[in-house]
């Protein structure tokens, strides 16, 4: 029998994110208890009007809370360019009457307190758990936190930086520098988890209003990345670290100290590891079984959509 794992969500909800809570429901698994909403790929307005209405597609009931607007100090920045203004490419969803949220940190603290979950998994800038980090770091004694962010290799954003980490460095340092149990799903694991066309021709999704969603959205990030890597295919960034929650073991880790850049400058959001185990430790991705979680991630949005 399954065990079933609790996890919370936080969420700058853009095209690749509506894959990974996707994923998050079609993983028997996982049970999402709670989902907050953080500025990063557009504003939070569109991130949050995202998020709902991916959920009254999907027929989710979970709590939803809207977060920060922006990073706790730096200047904020967008990737408009990429996911579009509205962060889903102008892929139709279901229309909502507006309605009042409650704040991130009620649903996040909710969701560790009373909910137990075993998992924080932020797949956007930190800044909704660094803030709750800062304020209350217990809360997280019984629960890690998976991160989708940073590299120690080539960044996606600048040279040296990955987009999550450059949104927010602040509040990644706060999180990778608390001494809280991380796990750290980054650049050098998720860009070689890319879904091609053959592949994606292989496991059609169905005509179900959910297939097509999904479809749509595998459709506009591939042709997203075409400018950027020369090909039609759809890097699975944010889905890797929900499915690092599914299954530990479809990837490597390393304890690493891990310092980020958190300045204004061409260094901003880059994560430098330090020698030795000079301060705290966090569990850092270095390896990945690519085909394995591809196939996963497939054939599971295929099962839960039709």
């Amino acid at each position: 029998m399954t065990s079933v794992r609790r996890i919370h969500i936080d969420t700058d909800a853009g095209l690749d994110d509506l894959l990974a809570l996707a994923l998050a429901f079609a993983s028997p698994e996982l049970a999402v208890e709670g989902i907050t909403t953080v500025a990063g790929n557009v504003s939070l307005e569109a991130v949050t009007d995202n998020a709902r209405r991916f959920l009254a597609l999907a027929g989710e009931k979970v709590p939803l809370g809207r977060g920060a607007a922006g990073p706790l100090s730096l200047s904020a920045t967008d990737a408009e360019s990429f996911h579009g203004a509205d962060g889903r490419g102008g892929i139709a969803l279901p229309a909502l009457e507006p309605r009042e949220l409650p704040a991130a940190a009620q649903v996040m603290r909710q969701s560790l307190e009373e909910c137990a979950v075993e998992a924080v998994v932020a797949i956007g800038p930190l800044t909704n758990v660094a803030q709750l980090v800062r304020e209350d770091p217990a809360l997280f004694d019984s629960a890690e936190i998976v991160w989708m962010g940073g590299t120690l290799s080539q960044g996606n954003v600048t040279r040296v930086a990955e987009f999550n980490c450059y949104a927010d460095p602040e509040a990644a340092s706060i999180v990778l520098g608390s001494g809280l149990s991380v796990r750290l799903i980054g650049l050098d694991v998720t860009r070689h988890v890319v879904a091609r066309a053959p592949t994606l021709a292989r496991e059609p999704l169905p005509p179900s209003p959910l297939g097509r969603f999904l479809h749509e959205v595998l459709a506009t990030l591939m042709r997203a990345e075409l400018p950027i890597l020369g090909e039609a295919c759809a890097v699975l960034h944010d889905p890797c670290a929900i499915a690092a929650a599914a299954q530990e073991d479809l990837f490597r880790y390393r304890r690493r100290a891990i310092e980020v850049v958190v300045a204004e400058g061409p260094e901003r959001g880059r994560l430098r590891a330090r020698p030795g185990q000079d301060g705290p430790e966090v569990w850092y991705a270095e390896e990945v079984r690519s085909d394995e979680l591809i196939e996963l991630f497939l054939g599971r949005l295929v099962d839960w959509s039709r």
